[in-house]
């Protein structure tokens, strides 16, 4: 409660906050005036309803306010309270989102002007032409000579396959290339130029995410008290085509394995196997670590996920709670990191002290953690040259999925085995593939019956006959 004091015509309002470190009390203070010609007994029920606002505003929430931005809103929950909830990387694209497509088109505007008709229109707006970032293509190829690459990649702190991209005269963001030029030491324009981009809009799938980050503001402010509604809760996002979702059947997979030997880079062939092996989440993978192996017990340890922030690669917690899990190796897979293992230490051999030690099962030329996109470029690459279909590298694990559903295993095993946090998360995100074993094993059931009934009638018929 704060502290009220009447002192002459005006009130002096404390609020305590607690201490700091080295026990001092820590209080914020202002004063009160009320306005003239009122009664006492009303000055002081205004004083009382000021100081309860400002106590809100010191404990970092803002009085719920009608006049308050939206720019306004987002600062405080970026600052006060996203850091707490979000992990970093989620965080980081949250941030990306609001920034780029949400607060230039109604940052401005006043809590009380954003009505769900507005988020409507923001949606529209953002679909039909709401794509704000520039992209820029290299003017020379030639410009970077080789043996310099990697090198500028790391200085410019983009992945390899990024610069590789735009050294092959393709679009790349505006970020990287300002990225890019900074690294060889010039101006944008003197490295690229920009490819204007008129009237394109946004994907359905991409303003389903805006909209989730949105949402997550308002929400959390109406839990707060800061506004009286969710302006985003009966919003109209553009409809997204279902489009069917496909994947790799178990012929294919079979395929998949045995066109592996193909791929130049060893360690890309393991690691692709391995995500199909296990269904594991490509982070979580260029995440594990030799001691999250037991090739004694045949178990495969799933602590981190690997995400890359500011440059930087970093590991964090996996997915859900339940996404820490323990994965039953098979033999293939228990062989194929002993390869991998013997490869590595040879490899680590080699470069001697230019190896950069992490502990990384899969990792690139000198130890460092593997790019995701590096990764998922190699995969696509060799399903484009065999005509299998194009995917990205995270369907290795619905492939994985769908061959486990198709063996008639548990639902709540494979629940498990793929880090979900409950059954009903399996069950909604691979329903297709249920329904068609479901219809399986109804034909099969049929196939029995109907063999069961023409063998009794066969033997009815004997029967008759030697009755006869």
């Amino acid at each position: 409660m704060p502290s009220i004091k009447k002192r002459g015509d005006t009130f002096r309002i404390m609020v305590s906050l607690g201490y700091d470190m080295k026990g001092r009390q820590i209080r914020k203070t202002t004063t009160f005036k009320s306005p003239e010609g009122v009664t006492p007994g009303k000055a002081e029920k205004l004083a009382v309803t000021f100081a309860h606002s400002f106590e809100k505003k010191c404990l970092g929430m803002v009085n719920m306010n009608e006049n308050l931005r939206f720019s306004e809103l987002a600062k405080w929950y970026f600052d006060q309270i996203a850091p707490h909830r979000l992990k970093e990387a989620t965080f980081n694209s949250t941030k990306y989102l609001i920034d780029m497509y949400v607060l230039p088109n109604i940052g401005h505007l006043k809590l009380k002007d954003i009505t769900t008709a507005r988020v409507d229109a923001l949606f529209n707006h953002l679909h039909q032409n709401g794509r704000v970032r520039h992209y820029y293509i290299m003017n020379d190829v030639t410009s970077l000579p080789d043996g310099t690459w990697r090198p500028t990649a790391r200085k410019a702190k983009v992945g390899y396959p990024t610069l590789r991209t735009a050294l092959r005269g393709k679009r790349i963001s505006d970020r990287t290339a300002v990225k890019i030029a900074a690294a060889m030491g010039k101006k944008l324009l003197e490295v690229f130029h920009a490819e204007p981009l008129e009237n394109e809009g946004i994907d359905p799938a991409s303003i389903a995410r805006i909209r989730t980050a949105l949402s997550a503001i308002f929400s959390t402010a109406l839990k707060k008290d800061i506004i009286a509604k969710n302006p985003v809760a009966h919003a109209t996002s553009p409809k997204m085509q279902q489009k069917k979702k496909l994947f790799l059947d178990a012929g294919q997979c079979k395929q998949l394995l045995f066109l592996l030997k193909e791929v130049p880079n060893q360690q890309m062939q393991r690691t692709i196997a391995a995500l199909l092996y296990t269904g594991m989440r490509v982070g979580e993978m260029l995440a594990l670590h030799w001691d999250a192996i037991d090739f004694e017990g045949g178990t495969i340890s799933v602590r981190h996920t690997l995400y890359r922030a500011k440059g930087k690669y970093k590991l964090s917690t996996p997915k859900t709670r339940s996404s820490e899990r323990v994965i039953t190796m098979p033999p293939e897979l228990s062989k194929l990191l002993e390869e991998q293992k013997c490869w590595q230490d040879q490899r680590r051999h080699d470069v001697g002290e230019r190896w950069i030690e992490r502990g990384a099962v899969f990792t690139g030329e000198y130890g460092e953690y593997v790019n995701l996109g590096f990764v998922n470029a190699t995969f696509k690459k060799l399903l484009k040259r065999y005509d299998l279909p194009d995917l990205h590298i995270h369907d290795l694990r619905h492939a994985n999925a769908s061959l486990l559903i198709n063996a008639g295993v548990p639902v709540k095993v494979i629940s498990e085995h793929l880090g979900h946090s409950n059954t009903l998360t399996t069950e909604n995100i691979y329903a297709h593939v249920f329904s068609e074993t479901r219809a399986k094993a109804a034909s099969a059931i049929s196939r029995v019956l109907s063999l069961n009934t023409e063998i009794e009638a066969k033997n009815t018929e004997s029967g008759a006959d030697a009755q006869k």
